[in-house]
Formats: structure tokens, C-alpha cells, sequence
């Protein structure tokens, strides 16, 4: 590993350019990466290009640090100034947040266009913290140095987080395929988070249906979560939201069948999208449920004889004509067989009952006459 850094040390300072005269600066030459197993930084002063003549022999620099975000560990010096010294860089830590870091040659001069020393250490913050080096104290070297360092400047070391793709991680739906059948009738999805190994705080859920002619995104309902909001059309939504901890977010869909068709189908569709910046994950775990959509035709028939038995259906009421002193009733269903009215009348008789009270939506109105029976499927 240190081999690696030397070899990063000597092209970054090769292409480095000429500071002033008057200038040096701490460079920051690693990224450190948040979800790496090595958080690792390196810096290293530079003073520009050192010649025979400037007669630097030693020098004595004082490094400032955050010790809650950093934590030093080793001093370079392949491929630096102190590297031919005969007292090469050596660092001390005696006082907290500062690395003193001094070094010097007594048979000859340091020279060359390359940073004093190196150091590397340890990173311990978030992604969301700053990194930056600075000087507690002004830096000392040999009184025979020509330059004379008026201008301390320190490079911000960037500090980011590069996901990982988690295949655990993401939307699931209950089932692969549900059928609504009835044009206005709805249906109640089931979609769970699955977590994998993340510890993620934040994300974008989404719902979409790929045919939104057919059917419709009613309303979604979440638990185990905080709701930060959530943007709803007709074919999908969108839930920015924050997770509790210990809980297993839910969500349930409504939806509806909306299509005039005799059949039909859509496509429910999930994804869910990693917001919290230093989760050190991505989803990529989606899910998708088939719809299918049906409109059941009804048909009514009766007999030549029995021309005058009737089935009268308005938004308001059903009225059954019976011939011949037959028993008369006439029952409500709903679309999936649930009798939710009925009512018998004389024989003979014209049998008239509201249905006023009955909720909208598809109904299946069934008379009987003796042992026949008129059919009707009612939008009301």
C-alpha cells in the first residue's frame, strides 16, 4: 500500500505546477471514499521548486487537524525533499489536533520540484463533513532558506460517498397478479420494503402502472414511515419519505378498474431510490404485479309465453312484473356475489323497491318470477 502512495506522490508532483515564491500549500492527493473499507487521506507540503541555491536543510511545520475527523498515522518520504536528508521527516503528536512534523540534512542541500515530506492517516467523519488541513503555527526552516513562506494555504481533501448496488434492497408486491373485475370496482395491493443489509434513512418510493387507460391509482397508504410528501396523478405516485427505526414500512395501494373493455390488462410497476447521500447503497431490487381487468356480460332472456315479465331498472328503484299469480322478489348483488338488498312482493303483483340507499358503483339485479329469473347488471 505504501508502495501504491509513493508512486501516486512521485506523478502528482511531477505535474504539479510552480507555486510562488512566497507560497506553501498543503496538497490533498487522495479522495476519500465514505463507503470504502479504507478511508484513507494524504497530504503533502509543497514549496515549489527547491533549487541548490535556495539552500533549504531543514524545516519544522506544524499541522492543524480536526481530531473527531482525523486521525494521522504514518509520514512519507520516498519520493520527497527529506527522502536523501540524513534526519528524515519525523512526526509527533504530543499535542491534540496538531502534527509536528520536522526534518533535517547536514551534508548538503535539499533541492528538486517535489512536496517536503508526506503524511496519511485515517478518515473518521461523514460524507457530509469538510476536510481541511491547517497552520497553528507559522513554519520554521534553516535561517540559510531564500524563501520566505508569507502565504499558508491548505487544499480542501474531498470527502465522497460511492454507492453500492444491493440487490436485497427495494419495493416488493404481495402477489404477481390480481383481477378486478367490474368496471369502478377497486382492489387493495400490499407493497413491502425490503431492507437487505442498508441502514438507509431516506428514500423515493415509487408506484406506476404501465397502462393507465385501463386502470387507476386510487389513493396510497403508508405505515412504518414518516411522509415527508407525496405527489399523485392518476397512473403513479411518489412518496418522499423518512424510515423509523425497528419498523417495516407498508404501503397499500388502491386500485381501480377503469376500462369499458370486456377485458383488459395493465402492469403495477415499483421502485424505490436510495436519497440519504451516505447510505453507501442502491437499490436495485424492483417488482412488478399483472393486472388484469374484466367487464362480466350478462345476458337476459325469456321465454315467448312470458312477453309481459319484466325487469325495470333506474338509478332509484327496480320494478318486477310477474304474469300468472307467480311469487315476485327481486335481489341486489354486489359485483363479486354479496346480496346486499332484496324484497319479496305479492303474487301477481307489480314488486317495486328502492335502491336509493345503495353506495355507486355495478350491481347485479336479479327478479324472480315463479322459477324464472330476469337478469340485470346495473351501473348505478
Amino acid at each position: 500500500m505504501k508502495f501504491l502512495v509513493t508512486i501516486a506522490l512521485a506523478v502528482l508532483a511531477a505535474a504539479s505546477g510552480v507555486t510562488a515564491q512566497d507560497t506553501l500549500l498543503i496538497r490533498s492527493y487522495r479522495t476519500v471514499d465514505v463507503c470504502s473499507s479504507e478511508r484513507r487521506w494524504l497530504i503533502a507540503p509543497y514549496l515549489g521548486n527547491i533549487r541548490s541555491t535556495d539552500s533549504l536543510a531543514s524545516f519544522d511545520i506544524t499541522i492543524g487537524f480536526d481530531t473527531t475527523l482525523v486521525r494521522p498515522t504514518d509520514v512519507l518520504t520516498e519520493n520527497t525533499l527529506s527522502f536523501m536528508a540524513d534526519y528524515p521527516a519525523q512526526m509527533t503528536l504530543v499535542i491534540p489536533g496538531e502534527m509536528r512534523v520536522a526534518g533535517f540534512n547536514i551534508t548538503r542541500n535539499m533541492i528538486g520540484d517535489k512536496p517536503l515530506f508526506a503524511v496519511v492517516g485515517d478518515y473518521r467523519g461523514s460524507c457530509n463533513d469538510d476536510l481541511q488541513f491547517t497552520f497553528p503555527w507559522p513554519p520554521s526552516f534553516n535561517e540559510e532558506f531564500k524563501k520566505k513562506m508569507t502565504v499558508l494555504l491548505s487544499e480542501k481533501v474531498t470527502v465522497v460517498a460511492t454507492p453500492k448496488n444491493d440487490n436485497q434492497l427495494g419495493l416488493l408486491l404481495e402477489s404477481d397478479t390480481i383481477v378486478i373485475d367490474g368496471k369502478d370496482s377497486t382492489s387493495e395491493v400490499v407493497s413491502t420494503v425490503s431492507f437487505g443489509s442498508s441502514s438507509a434513512t431516506r428514500a423515493t418510493l415509487t408506484w406506476w402502472l404501465g397502462d393507465s387507460l385501463s386502470a387507476r391509482i386510487d389513493r396510497v397508504s403508508l405505515t412504518g414511515v414518516t411522509v415527508d410528501s407525496m405527489n399523485t396523478s392518476g397512473n403513479s405516485v411518489r412518496a418522499y419519505v423518512v424510515f423509523q427505526s425497528g419498523q417495516q414500512p407498508t404501503a397499500s395501494i388502491e386500485l381501480r378498474n377503469v376500462t369499458t373493455e370486456v377485458e383488459a390488462r395493465a402492469s403495477l410497476r415499483s421502485r424505490m431510490e436510495i436519497t440519504d447521500s451516505c447510505a453507501c447503497v442502491r437499490s436495485t431490487l424492483s417488482d412488478t404485479m399483472e393486472i388484469k381487468l374484466t367487464n362480466p356480460i350478462v345476458s337476459v332472456s325469456s321465454p315467448v309465453d312470458d312477453s309481459n315479465e319484466r325487469l325495470d331498472v333506474t338509478t332509484t328503484s327496480v320494478s318486477c312484473h310477474c304474469d300468472h299469480g307467480q311469487t315476485n322478489e327481486i335481489a341486489v348483488f354486489t359485483i363479486t356475489g354479496e346480496r346486499v338488498a332484496m324484497q319479496r312482493g305479492l303474487p301477481g303483483l307489480v314488486n317495486r323497491m328502492t335502491i336509493e340507499h345503495l353506495p355507486s358503483g355495478p350491481y347485479i339485479i336479479v327478479g324472480t318470477c315463479g322459477d324464472k329469473r330476469l337478469v340485470n347488471l346495473n351501473l348505478k
